[in-house]
């Protein structure tokens, strides 16, 4: 039980004055007393300077303005004394009582859940939720109505929790989050109540610190006495004890205005801050080059930086810089000759070195080297002597194509950076970011919208594992502003996980979320669906519908393909046909399929045609398609004989769901059905089938035989997440093609108004026809071009079949065929 005991908590008195005189009342209040003071002061004013001496005004304005001047100000002091009442902290003792810990958020929570007197049960916390501003925004960033809630809390024990258990929680201060997570791991009702409306742990918690995080920076832009507000306001010529700058003025920007303007955190980019602090205090060569893709956040880091700065979080020797951004394309043109540009780069560099205080950024470094060297400038010669010394400090920013295309072969000019990889952010970065970017996004918005911490997690998950085009901070942002003006247009002002996941389903064409009706009777039926294409390999269609229902239900690894199959059998049994099909039931076009002949890649010097050549700068067919057609089935055909290799290649694609190109750039795969063919083993097949003996019981057999061969490593086998045989086909399956690919025949006739009646005479020519034990059912489509085809289109041309009609095909002609 929580008990009604706050000696130590600092908020006590705050709380006090929150339950009978509450923030909302006195802000209200407060308004409109602001609002008589100006009318009575406006009354006096005019009374006064127009001489009107109107009675009333000189007997009771002016007393009546000293009187709400009074209480206006006894207000003001309240909010003064809450607002540092909120900000006091337990100090750095070390507290036995929990109470003394707690966050404002959870005092708040807990003392309106008490009411100032007795105990507190865990029912009534959660019930106190309601009646607080905090605990309102909690439940809209579940996604939970006030109604829901009161459902949800009446399913809560009342059974009282001891002071031991809580007094155990470790953290040195307790928020929301720490006792929503507590509350969700000893009450069994409370959890399965959340769970059931899709709300686990890790969400509960992670919603609360943000709704928390969010009202204590909401309060601390109140407190304009607080540091880093002061920063704000610009200086009175605190710069005059440095150099002037003109030309890097005009050629310049200041970063400080945009540096104030950002609230974020420095979320996913203290590290690299760290690295640039300590870089650029090193006594020579104190100049740092980021790297990285566009969009992870090199110029959010420069802001960063530019904040510390003001804001006096950094080291003594840094104080004071200004961070400047250099526009290189801007001065090179305004140069145009060599000459005048090698002067107004040396006066800008000079400038900034006399200054003392500068920090120089370049953005596009690699670009505007190269701009340089096409007039004629050496980077590396003009730069060295202002790059070797500590009174200037220069910060390049480099995307990481550009940078092994220029720096990389320029060292004399490289080696006077420090290079600091930006790194891809984890999904709880990205996460992380978002709740710092969705405030913003609703401000711009004018509270037209609302987002729930469940739909930034959907749009994190989709900006990591669905969307692959740009860097992941791009692809978040920009998915974010898509399910805006999806909620808009939709004129639902909550963003739940479901709008961002109709968003995904537009951008993706792929199944994602709930399993609706319509596509889980396809799933139970996918057998069926396949088998309506794939004949005669109903264990070979059972193993690829298992397989892609169980990549649908969520059971798969998000960090490997959709799925990987090894499909082993003879020639023309309807491997390709198996791919094609599931191309058409998964994502809904039989043409997202990318077939590559793995007979032309047996060759190491084949690899460049996959992934791309660095020395003649082209790309390569594989990544190339999976930049145009991330959502697709890729077929490899006769996978055994490409080279060893482009087998490794496969490995790690298998393994990890994505590989790097030429230029060092990822390309995602996971998005992908990966589908590897092989003729390896088909003899043995052909063995047990005469043999009478079912090809797929023997699996392990025909595994070692080729792996005994040398044809494919155990370790790349094992990547596959199922491994199928085709059998050859029998005569039923033959005759079962062959009315399949008569029937697209007589749908394309169809189409001009004439109507081929099919006969089994006419299937079984065509399956004995169209039979080669070598290639199986392949040659099948071309017998009937040459035979069927052929006389059909004879036929057209003599206007013996003309539209309208509807024929067949005589014993006569069909013996002749």
């Amino acid at each position: 039980m929580f008990q009604n005991s706050f000696p130590k908590n600092p908020f006590l008195g705050a709380l006090v004055l929150e339950r009978w005189f509450p923030r909302r009342a006195r802000m209200r209040i407060g308004r409109a007393l602001t609002a008589a003071l100006l009318v009575l002061f406006g009354l006096l004013l005019i009374n006064d300077i127009a001489g009107l001496r109107i009675s009333f005004v000189e007997q009771f304005a002016s007393p009546l303005f000293s009187l709400v001047l009074g209480v206006r100000l006894v207000i003001f002091l309240l909010n003064g004394f809450a607002r540092a009442k909120m900000t006091k902290k337990h100090g750095g003792e070390v507290l036995t009582d929990w109470y003394g810990r707690l966050s404002w958020g959870a005092a708040a929570l807990w003392y309106a859940a008490s009411r100032g007197r007795g105990e507190v049960s865990p029912k009534a916390f959660l019930a106190a939720i309601l009646r607080t501003d905090t605990g309102m925004i909690l439940l809209a960033r579940l996604g939970i109505s006030a109604s829901e809630w009161e459902r949800v809390v009446a399913l809560v024990s009342d059974v009282p929790i001891s002071q031991e258990r809580i007094a155990a929680l470790t953290q040195e201060n307790i928020g929301i989050a720490e006792i929503l997570g507590f509350l969700f791991d000893a009450d069994k009702g409370f959890a399965a109540a959340l769970q059931s409306r899709g709300i686990g742990r890790p969400t509960l918690v992670a919603t609360a610190a943000w709704v928390e995080r969010e009202c204590e920076e909401y309060d601390r832009e109140a407190r304009w006495w607080r540091r880093e507000n002061l920063a704000r306001i610009p200086g009175l010529a605190k710069d005059w004890a440095f150099g002037s700058t003109f030309t890097l003025e005009k050629f310049s920007r200041d970063l400080t205005d945009e540096a104030l303007g950002v609230r974020r955190h420095l979320i996913g980019i203290d590290r690299e801050l760290r690295m640039i602090e300590s870089a650029l205090l090193k006594k020579s060569g104190a100049n740092v080059i980021l790297v990285g893709e566009p969009g992870v956040g090199k110029t959010t880091l420069l802001l960063a930086l530019t904040r510390q700065i003001l804001l006096g979080a950094i080291f003594p020797e840094l104080e004071h810089k200004r961070v400047w951004l250099l526009d290189g394309p801007s001065l090179v043109a305004t140069g145009k000759t060599k000459g005048e540009v090698e002067a107004l780069l040396i006066r800008v560099l000079n400038e900034s070195t006399r200054a003392g205080n500068v920090i120089l950024a370049i953005d596009h470094l690699p670009e505007f080297v190269d701009s340089l060297a096409k007039v004629g400038v050496s980077a590396a010669e003009l730069f060295a002597p202002y790059l070797a010394g500590a009174s200037l400090h220069i910060i390049g920013m480099a995307q990481t194509v550009s940078f092994r295309r220029v720096l990389e072969q320029n060292q004399e000019l490289l080696r006077h950076f420090e290079r600091i990889n930006m790194q891809e952010p984890e999904t709880a970065q990205l996460i992380a970011v978002l709740e710092d970017v969705a405030p913003e996004v609703e401000a711009e918005h004018r509270g037209q919208i609302l987002f729930t911490h469940p739909a930034l997690e959907k749009i994190a998950e989709g900006a990591v594992q669905y969307l692959v085009s740009g860097h992941v901070y791009e692809r978040a942002v920009d998915l974010l502003e898509k399910t805006v003006a999806e909620a808009i247009a939709e004129k639902t002002p909550l963003v739940t996980a479901d709008t961002v996941l109709s968003v995904l389903r537009r951008e993706t064409q792929m199944p994602l979320g709930e399993i609706d009706a319509g596509e889980q009777e396809k799933l139970l039926k996918l057998d069926e669906l396949l088998r309506a294409r794939v004949v005669g390999q109903d264990v070979a269609v059972a193993a690829v519908a298992d397989a892609i229902r169980r990549a649908r239900s969520g059971v798969r690894n998000p960090k490997r393909p959709i799925g990987t199959f090894f499909f082993l059998g003879p020639t023309g049994v309807g491997k390709t046909e198996t791919a094609k099909a599931l191309a058409h039931v998964y994502f809904g076009n039989e043409e997202a399929m990318a077939r590559f002949d793995m007979t032309e890649y047996q060759t190491e010097e084949s690899m460049e045609r996959l992934v791309g050549s660095f020395e003649k700068n082209e790309p390569g067919l594989l990544a190339s398609r999976m930049r145009t057609s991330p959502y697709t089935v890729v077929l490899l055909d006769e996978f055994e004989k490409s080279h060893p290799k482009i087998k490794n290649l496969f490995l790690q694609i298998l393994d990890e769901g994505f590989f790097s190109d030429h230029e060092g750039e990822k390309i995602n795969m996971r998005n992908t059905i990966i589908i590897a063919t092989s003729n390896a083993g088909a003899q043995m097949i052909w063995d047990f089938v005469r043999q009478g003996k079912n090809p797929s019981d023997a699996k392990e057999e025909i595994l070692e035989d080729i792996q005994r061969q040398g044809v494919m490593t155990p370790e790349l086998l094992n990547r596959f997440d199922s491994i199928v045989i085709y059998r050859p086909l029998d005569p039923e399956s033959l005759t079962k093609i062959a009315r399949l690919m008569l029937g697209k025949l007589a749908r394309r006739l169809q189409e001009q108004n004439i109507v081929l009646k099919i006969t089994d005479e006419l299937v079984n020519a065509v399956a004995k026809g169209g039979y080669d034990p070598a290639r199986g059912a392949r040659p099948m489509q071309r017998w009937i071009q040459d035979h069927v085809e052929k006389v059909i289109a004879e036929k057209i041309i003599k206007k013996e079949i003309t539209p309208g009609s509807e024929f067949f095909f005589s014993a006569d002609e069909i013996s002749r065929l």
